[in-house]
């Protein structure tokens, strides 16, 4: 008889946790994408960062590329190709959402955990998401011209756990020039 309980409690457990089938977000390395793929992307995501940054002058460009490159791998994520979200970002958007395992840091350790991820219509919608959330919490200022200043604002309010992830952005906007993006929209008349 309690052979059959403990069968019949995991079963019931089982039923009650159906996020364990959630998928796991994946991080690839950057050198599994070809150079093609990788200027195709930068250039995708690099105009619509130009034109945010036109109308509202809070996100520069570099910023908005370099945290799409580090949280989609290029667009290739399962959470990009899923559900258009270039940033990682939680909740939900219009009522849509998904599912993922995700690594967070927590108290310096890293752990995983279940979350709820924003599911965008298209990439366009997730940039311009992205834009506003990130100049209402966590980079306020307008005309900020300095990325480094920009990386640091999303570090010290809280963007990410990765305690490196100012230092991450900053590595992308160097290796790829993304602050010719910036250039290209400071010059640049609406």
């Amino acid at each position: 008889m309690v052979l059959v309980a403990g069968v019949t409690m995991r079963s019931q457990l089982s039923h009650r946790q159906p996020a364990q089938s959630a998928p796991t977000l994946v991080q690839k390395k950057p050198n599994h994408f070809s150079e093609r793929q990788k200027k195709t992307f930068i250039s995708q995501v690099g105009r619509p960062a130009v034109k945010l940054y036109l109308k509202n002058r809070q996100v520069l460009p570099s910023v908005v590329i370099a945290q799409a490159i580090l949280e989609s791998q290029f667009g290739t994520s399962e959470l990009s190709t899923s559900a258009n979200n270039l940033f990682g970002i939680k909740g939900s958007y219009r009522g849509q959402s998904v599912q993922f395992y995700t690594g967070e840091v927590e108290n310096g350790k890293s752990i995983k955990v279940l979350a709820q991820f924003r599911k965008y219509p298209n990439l366009a919608a997730s940039i311009a998401d992205h834009n506003q959330l990130v100049s209402s919490k966590f980079i306020k200022s307008k005309n900020i011209l300095s990325y480094r200043k920009s990386t640091r604002l999303l570090q010290e309010n809280g963007y990410a756990t990765d305690p490196h992830y100012a230092s991450k952005l900053n590595h992308i906007i160097v290796k790829y020039d993304l602050s010719r993006y910036d250039l290209r929209a400071l010059n640049e008349r609406v």
